[in-house]
């Protein structure tokens, strides 16, 4: 009896996995109205100045955000990396950081450096046009 209660956990289980997967996956895009409390149309600034708040929300507490850079000359040596290669880095939204980012019309943003929980945000004429969130905690062959 043990045996086949325990058999039944399990094989719930296994079966409960693949819809727990497909109900956690996320790819959307947004290109009217709100998401993730980002708002369509609103000012590049305005954007960056809430970045700190809004991804906090997006993640979970034990979970950090990273923006992936490309190294040039100057930060080559303190990143002890190559020239022209691409890492990734958790920002801090400083003020002095919004030069950087103002001269983009793209912005990626990874929940804990993954590219399987991301979220895209794209400018247009200045202003926010698309929201991209996608999340999924799989691989697929």
């Amino acid at each position: 009896m043990k045996t086949k209660s325990l058999s039944f956990v399990i094989a719930s289980l296994l079966l409960a996995y693949p819809f727990y997967l497909w109900f956690t996956y996320i790819d959307e895009s947004v290109t009217v109205g709100s998401a993730y409390g980002f708002q369509i149309g609103d000012k590049k600034k305005d954007v960056y100045e809430s970045l700190p708040l809004k991804l906090n929300n997006l993640k979970e507490a034990d979970e950090s955000i990273f923006i992936q850079i490309k190294v040039t000359d100057e930060i080559a040596t303190t990143l002890a990396t190559r020239t022209d290669f691409d890492v990734i880095i958790e920002p801090l939204f400083h003020d002095v950081g919004y030069t950087v980012f103002s001269s983009q019309n793209t912005w990626y943003f990874y929940i804990n450096g993954s590219f399987f929980n991301s979220l895209k945000l794209e400018f247009c004429e200045e202003k926010l046009c698309k929201i991209y969130r996608h999340r999924k905690y799989f691989e697929l062959p």
